[in-house]
């Protein structure tokens, strides 16, 4: 998983390939295998193209396959039974790996491993050589998980296994002398009680007996009990046993972890709010390097913040120049450290932590209660830190009260997050990287302490693999998106990557839920998407234009807690929005729409009125278009009598011997045409009529 810049490694930097040989100072002899020729590459310009996002200038180890960003599972996603397979495995093969155990004994070695260590209580040599063969594909504890495992869970559902796990810490505090089986009717009684309130078929079953007792035994922690009766420090020495804590005296033998409350305030101008920051710190025990730093808003850091320090002290700080053009000298401290030292404060006690730390081979160490001194070296450097830089900030909190005496912190604060980091980068790097330390144990320039313990000792630090599969190994939180057109929102922001596109088509195409999980952690310019058909997981990006508006620099860590503020602050916004104008408004736009509706019907009325009134019974009778006449035949026309029309008078119809003589006058205005005399009656019978022949 990780890997190291020895002799023989390769790696490509765009489409070149190229192969380490040694490294002078601080630049890297190395055989351009295209040309066939050495040549002498700086060391940080290795390391900017090891961070780089740029797939043409990427530094990728031989062998690898960069086309799509996926990331296999990582520990979290997988059960806790198949995790302590995984463990039990690796603990077999272990020796062998470190070089502790030859060929010719492991039969031997075989033969006499204890029992209650075994994996299902089996071990045999064909194992051994299975399991050594899972672990060379790619030196991963992950590949001992066996591929095809039977019941995952406990046979109990969950209220029921609450209730057991509810005994079992009841009686694990109590000094006095309890039996199982004694716990155990305490459990009989508990559900009986509980399924006297409840309908049969929501009633809880009772486990059996010797179920208890096999939870009982693997989950019971008996140093709780020790503690209350002999003490803690009598309790821890017969659970742990005498351990005298040592001096580290090479690099990254140990990282020593801590954090502290940063004395001073700062401001965010796009908010007009003050904060007191945490700054958390990492620094190598044998050097004094500082190895790496992270701040945060919140009153206390939990697992993923200790995560993303880990992070940053493991990956090279190429970074600086680009980011903090104000920092002078260089800080070359990188790598995966052996051990990590940690106090016993609660925010440490994680188990999420020290699994991910076991799965990386890191150890982790707990100092003992009061014994500040274990982790000296971290405490002494905050202190420091604080002195020299925070402290004479505007909006200083001082060190104690009377030295505050009236100042106003709050009035004062003027140095807002993205200054404060490139404070504190001045700081580490300039100010205790590369200034001469007078210290008890350390004489000299941590940087150039650091380099020469390299050198001498031959350490090569190991870096991951792959930079993101260790990103998203230390995203401890969790939630459920939807994949939108957009992509994926979270906290009032949307994340966006081609893959993640790729993923909701084909999740779309077989017809599948496109809510999915997402991992994150404490710096979101990335997230995580699980891939559950591919077992793997893809990035995706924050998208820039809600940044711009808040006026947040992606170049720089974004922490949760400020995207939460604004995500909060927007919809409340919204909801204390007054909006009862909005009903009105949409009233308003009916009511036109109405008064449009009446006027519209008023003008054809108007106009049917005006047209009826130009139709009089004269003009009726002279020229009245065929398709109005709807009850007269279609094959009936009604003779032309224009041309027979006299002067004086007319013969409506040839056969009949009677005629009407009608008095033709100049066209009628309307109202001046008199009918009283004229029988309608005997005028309408003289009108003749015809039909269509067959030759028409």
């Amino acid at each position: 998983m990780f890997m190291k810049f020895t002799y023989g490694t390769r790696f490509h930097i765009g489409s070149t390939e190229y192969e380490y040989l040694l490294q002078r100072d601080m630049d890297v002899e190395v055989l351009n295998l295209a040309y066939g020729e050495k040549e002498l590459m700086p060391i940080q310009n290795i390391l900017a193209a090891y961070n780089s996002n740029d797939p043409k200038s990427r530094l990728m180890f031989s062998g690898s396959d960069y086309n799509h960003l996926s990331i296999e599972y990582v520990p979290g996603d997988y059960e806790a039974d198949e995790l302590e397979i995984m463990n039990k495995r690796y603990r077999v093969i272990e020796p062998f790996l470190k070089g502790e155990l030859k060929s010719a004994d492991i039969k031997s070695y075989i033969d006499n491993y204890p029992d209650h260590l075994k994996v299902d209580e089996k071990l045999s040599v064909t194992s051994f050589y299975r399991w050594l063969k899972f672990w060379s594909k790619r030196n991963h504890k992950i590949d001992l998980i066996p591929k095809k495992m039977g019941p995952k869970r406990n046979r109990l559902l969950d209220p029921e296994l609450s209730e057991v796990n509810k005994i079992i810490e009841k009686y694990e505090k109590r000094s006095e002398t309890f039996t199982v089986r004694d716990k155990y009717l305490d459990l009989k009684s508990v559900i009986h009680d509980m399924n006297e309130m409840r309908e049969e078929e929501h009633k809880l079953n009772l486990p059996s007996e010797s179920t208890f007792r096999r939870i009982h035994n693997k989950h019971v922690n008996t140093f709780l009990r020790d503690k209350e009766i002999m003490g803690y420090a009598n309790a821890s020495l017969k659970h742990n046993g005498v351990q005298t804590p040592q001096r580290a005296t090479l690099p990254l033998e140990v990282l020593e972890i801590d954090w502290t409350p940063v004395d001073s305030l700062i401001k965010e101008f796009e908010n007009n709010k003050l904060y007191r920051p945490i700054l958390m710190y990492g620094i190598d025990q044998a050097t004094n390097e500082p190895m790496g730093l992270h701040i945060i808003m919140k009153k206390e850091p939990d697992v993923g913040d200790f995560l993303q320090l880990l992070l940053h002290c493991i990956l090279p700080k190429t970074y600086l120049k680009e980011l903090y053009p104000r920092v002078q000298k260089e800080w070359s401290a990188y790598g995966v450290p052996q051990t990590i030292v940690l106090d016993n404060a609660k925010v440490n006690d994680s188990k999420n932590l020290e699994e991910i730390c076991s799965f990386l081979g890191i150890g982790i160490r707990f100092t003992g209660i009061g014994a500040g001194n274990q982790k000296g070296k971290v405490e002494q450097a905050l202190g420091n830190i604080n002195h020299k830089a925070f402290q004479g900030l505007a909006g200083s909190l001082f060190s104690n009260v009377q030295e505050k005496g009236n100042y106003d912190s709050k009035a004062k604060a003027t140095v807002s997050l993205k200054s404060l980091l490139h404070i504190a980068h001045i700081t580490i790097v300039d100010r205790i990287a590369n200034n001469y330390n007078r210290g008890e144990g350390i004489q000299g320039v941590p940087e150039e302490l650091w380099k020469k313990g390299l050198i001498e000792n031959h350490i090569h630090p190991a870096i991951p693999h792959s930079r993101e599969y260790l990103e998203v190994l230390f995203s401890t939180k969790t939630a459920l998106r939807v994949i939108s057109s957009r992509g994926i929102k979270l906290m009032g922001h949307f994340f966006y990557s081609e893959e993640l596109m790729k993923l909701r088509r084909k999740l779309e195409r077989t017809g599948k839920n496109t809510k999915i999980t997402v991992r994150y952690g404490s710096d979101m310019r990335n997230i995580y998407v699980r891939d559950e058909e591919n077992n793997q997981y893809i990035q995706a990006h924050i998208k820039d234009g809600g940044l711009h508006r808040l006026n947040i620099d992606k170049n720089y860590p974004i922490l949760p807690e400020v995207l939460e503020y604004w995500d909060k602050k927007d919809h409340g916004e919204y909801y204390a929005f007054d909006d009862t104008h909005i009903g009105k408004a949409i009233r308003e736009v009916q009511e036109i729409e109405k008064e449009d509706k009446k006027l519209n019907r008023k003008l054809k009325n108007k106009k049917a009125k005006e047209e009826a009134a130009e139709h009089t019974m004269y003009s009726a009778s002279k020229g009245v278009a065929a398709e109005h006449l709807k009850m007269v035949p279609v094959d009936v026309i009604i003779s032309d009598i224009t041309e027979n029309i006299s002067e004086k008078s007319i013969t409506v119809d040839k056969e009949s011997n009677s005629t009407i003589d009608i008095l033709i006058s100049e066209t009628p205005e309307p109202g001046d045409l008199l009918i009283g005399d004229i029988d309608l009656d005997e005028f309408a019978k003289t009108w003749g009529v015809s039909r269509k022949s067959k030759d028409e």
